[in-house]
């Protein structure tokens, strides 16, 4: 997966605000597995996947449902957030700390 920037976080917490709080955790790390797939991918092809992205997380939430952007100070919004920077340290820590482009 590409570096994760402020709008891949955005992207992936609008997607979970439309999920049910239960799914939101495995729904978040689906959505990181996706973008480290659409990252090897365009490594290995020279172009993004039809489907996966380009290899952000971002382009992996795309095609997905998404609810308009909350506030930081909105609990729910502020708790996909939470959810979608966990899922990322998770897959992060999960490949190795050393790498960071997996």
């Amino acid at each position: 997966m590409q570096r994760v920037l402020h709008q891949d976080v955005v992207a992936l917490a609008r997607c979970l605000l439309r999920v049910p709080m239960g799914t939101r955790k495995a729904y978040a790390a689906r959505c990181v597995e996706v973008a480290f797939a659409g990252d090897m991918w365009r490594r290995a092809v020279g172009r993004a996947h039809p489907l996966f992205g380009d290899g952000t997380l971002q382009s992996a939430c795309l095609g997905l449902p998404r609810a308009k952007e909350g506030a930081l100070d909105e609990p729910e919004y502020a708790a996909c957030w939470i959810t979608a920077i966990y899922a990322v340290l998770e897959a992060r820590l999960a490949a190795g700390a050393g790498d960071a482009k997996r």
